[in-house]
């Protein structure tokens, strides 16, 4: 079944490949293939600024995009929020610099959106900065248990006490045929929970990330959506 879903997925990509040809389609095709699928752009730019905002995201609230890619979510969040106050940051120098571009063409450089290239999640970058809302889409489920005490740890320092981090990992449910050899970790709400204790986080199940608009053609509609908040404020 997993093989014949792969099969399935190659073909989708090499039919929507034929859009790079297409005059007014190439530079659409260009983002979706870096971060995919190919053919819903849209409705994922959407869904991540709806759950990130039922959530608890503000116009004027400092945004932290890990892993923002060519700013599928990132435009959406940029055109949303004053101005800077949007971070985003990948390890991918080719995705940044397709941001800048984007961000150009939609005529957002007023927005003063910051892009960085960075191995730490920002952290190197940011000098003493907090910020109120971390964003990660579909980062998570690669993370192991030392890179997520890493990453709980940089969140422990920058997130502000009121402050929201969201991210998703993989449910049971989901779709895991796109994984690759070596197979990330199984995390669940309650393992990131036990992880989390140690930095003074507390994480928490939202619902599957159909429950907050993802296309529902799409295998990752499974996957579980995490709201992770300073423990001294979950627990006041």
């Amino acid at each position: 079944m997993i093989e014949v879903q792969r099969k399935l997925r190659q073909l989708r990509r090499q039919l929507y490949g034929l859009r790079a040809f297409v005059p007014g389609w190439g530079r659409r095709h260009k983002l979706e293939a870096m971060v995919g699928p190919l053919g819903f752009w849209d409705q994922l730019q959407r869904y991540q600024l709806q759950a990130a905002t039922h959530l608890g995201l503000r116009q004027h609230h400092t945004l932290l995009d890990i892993g923002c890619g060519p700013l599928q979510g990132g435009i959406a969040f940029i055109r949303y929020l004053e101005p800077g106050r949007y971070v985003g940051v990948d390890y991918h120098p080719a995705a940044i610099e397709t941001g800048h571009e984007e961000v150009s063409r939609q005529k957002l450089t007023g927005k003063n959106p910051r892009l960085l290239v960075s191995h730490s999640f920002g952290d190197d970058q940011l000098a003493a900065s907090s910020v109120d809302f971390i964003w990660m889409s579909q980062v998570l489920c690669y993370f192991d248990e030392r890179t997520m005490h890493q990453l709980f740890e940089m969140v422990g320092r920058r997130l502000r006490h009121t402050g929201v981090m969201a991210g998703d990992i993989l449910g049971p449910a989901s779709d895991r045929s796109f994984l690759r050899d070596p197979l990330p970790p199984v995390h669940t709400p309650e393992s990131l929970d036990a992880l989390a204790q140690d930095h003074g986080l507390r994480v928490v199940a939202q619902g599957t990330l159909a429950d907050f608009g993802y296309p529902k053609r799409l295998g990752l509609r499974n996957n579980i959506l995490l709201r992770i908040n300073h423990r001294s404020r979950a627990a006041s």
